[in-house]
């Protein structure tokens, strides 16, 4: 019995070895592809500058969507900042979700709106009754007002029926865009007529302060529930999905920030209303459409632009948050499980999804059962302590390698951060989230993964905001009216 265990035991070790080898393997792969991209944005910018794409006649534009529900604490400050981004022709579209606290009274109050009884399209299909729709004076913001079914996507989808521009950008309610950011997001759709979808780096908000709806200072949050999420952000974002969309296998752009063909997103029917993970089965149902019908597309990503949204601020919400985003993950799968393995899909059929089922699905499955197995086998004698620590430094060591090399590269490209405490307590924070939150963040992974394997109800929950930080000396107040410089 004992020689059994001993060879189940170093076995297992040894699988587990291979499993994170090749994990971070690809990892490691699409990081430095995704640092080149940086690098080449950074010392080589487009041919095209902002300024011509401003001035260019053919630069498309842009309905913003902003789905909103009990967004009081900061939809003034969203919208003030959609207001004063630097782009020819952005109509804003906010989609109150059956809001029950002030968040539609603020919106009439400090933007001056009217009634509206502009026609809107017939698709796509949407749960929530629509109510009634106001507008500004100037017409480029269009509040609507619907029955909330407490979906995001359902929203989104209201959003869509109105937005009347070539390009739709969806944005959460508690987030901010940097001034320039359109233009950047923009420019791939004008270089290339087959881009389909453009995605936009985003980071965490807690811990910026923010005047007249534009972010002033950049520090590090002090929780370390937020700071983690800093060091997540920056891992995925900047460095992960640059790396991706390099070799033309991005699968997800964040319902946060994204931007996509009008006309695309309505010919698969706009946002799937039941899946948690809307967002990525956009981008895959467009992807699927695209080489279904053997049409030439592109999904694009482009490091510069940056998208500030307000995170979790607390475990439990945190905790709600990433259970959704795990089943949500699920739900995609079983949905498209005909496109993995599948070369008619290329890299997202035949790399990305099988990437995601393996490593980001059941990866707390067998990260957890591995990791027992390996420990429980070293402690009692079956295996040597020497090649735990070989399993160890594999799962453990190569990702805080991977992790400090991410935070290194945004650093370095684009020094978000001007004082040397913030940079060095990132670093730290970089640390602690692989050697402590991670074990935390792996129980509610697969808490998910159990939800999605035994088809439990979608829970969406409910995340509080505080809203943004803001500079006393110089908040908005009062009314806010004339012609916005979006319409310049």
């Amino acid at each position: 019995m004992i020689e059994v265990l001993t060879h189940v035991t170093y076995w297992v070790t040894w699988m587990l070895i291979v499993y994170y080898s090749i994990y971070n393997g690809i990892f490691l792969v699409v990081l430095l592809r995704g640092a080149l991209e940086v690098s080449r944005e950074v010392n080589w910018p487009s041919s095209m500058s902002l300024s011509e794409i401003f001035a260019n006649p053919l630069t498309p534009g842009i309905s913003v969507i902003v789905p909103a529900h009990n967004e009081e604490s900061g939809i003034v400050d969203a919208v003030l900042a959609l207001r004063n981004l630097r782009y020819p022709l952005t109509r804003i579209i906010v989609v109150d979700d059956g809001s029950t606290d002030s968040t539609f009274e603020k919106l009439k109050d400090n933007f001056d709106l009217r009634p509206s009884t502009r026609e809107i399209a017939n698709a796509p299909h949407h749960e929530g009754k629509i109510i009634d729709m106001w507008a500004s004076r100037s017409g480029d913001l269009t509040v609507v007002r619907k029955e909330s079914v407490r979906l995001r996507s359902d929203a989104v989808n209201v959003g869509l029926r109105v937005a009347d521009q070539e390009i739709v950008c969806m944005i959460d309610a508690d987030s901010l865009l940097e001034r320039d950011a359109l233009l950047h997001i923009a420019a791939p759709f004008v270089a290339d007529p087959t881009v389909l979808g453009v995605g936009g780096v985003i980071r965490p908000a807690n811990g910026v302060s923010v005047s007249r709806g534009a972010v002033t200072k950049v520090e590090m949050p002090k929780k370390w529930v937020e700071r983690i999420q800093v060091v997540e952000y920056l891992r995925a974002f900047l460095v992960g999905r640059t790396g991706w969309a390099s070799i033309k296998g991005l699968m997800i752009i964040s319902g946060a920030f994204g931007a996509f063909r009008r006309d695309a997103v309505l010919e698969v029917g706009g946002l799937d209303i039941t899946s948690l993970a809307e967002d990525a089965d956009l981008v895959v149902s467009i992807t699927k459409k695209a080489r279904d019908e053997k049409r030439p597309y592109r999904i694009a990503f482009v490091a510069e632009p940056v998208c500030w949204t307000e995170v979790p601020n607390t475990f439990k919400a945190l905790s709600t948050q990433r259970r959704r985003w795990s089943q949500g993950l699920g739900e995609l799968i079983a949905k498209q499980r005909k496109m993995i393995l599948n070369p008619r899909y290329g890299v997202l059929g035949m790399l990305t999804l099988p990437y995601f089922v393996l490593f980001e699905f059941y990866g707390p499955i067998f990260g957890i059962i591995g990791a027992f197995i390996a420990l429980a086998g070293a402690i009692t004698g079956l295996i040597t302590w020497q090649l735990f620590a070989l399993a160890f430094f594999v799962s453990v060591g190569l990702s805080l390698i991977s992790s400090l090399a991410s935070v290194l590269i945004e650093e370095n490209a684009y020094h978000r951060y001007s004082r040397l405490r913030d940079v060095i307590t990132l670093l730290l924070t970089t640390i602690a989230e692989l050697l402590g939150f991670h074990v935390v963040h792996t129980w509610w992974r697969l808490q998910g993964v159990y939800r999605a394997l035994f088809n439990r109800p979608s829970e969406w929950g409910t995340i509080a905001r505080s809203g943004f930080d803001q500079e006393q000396s110089e908040q908005p107040s009062g009314h806010v009216s004339g012609q916005p410089r979006t319409q310049s």
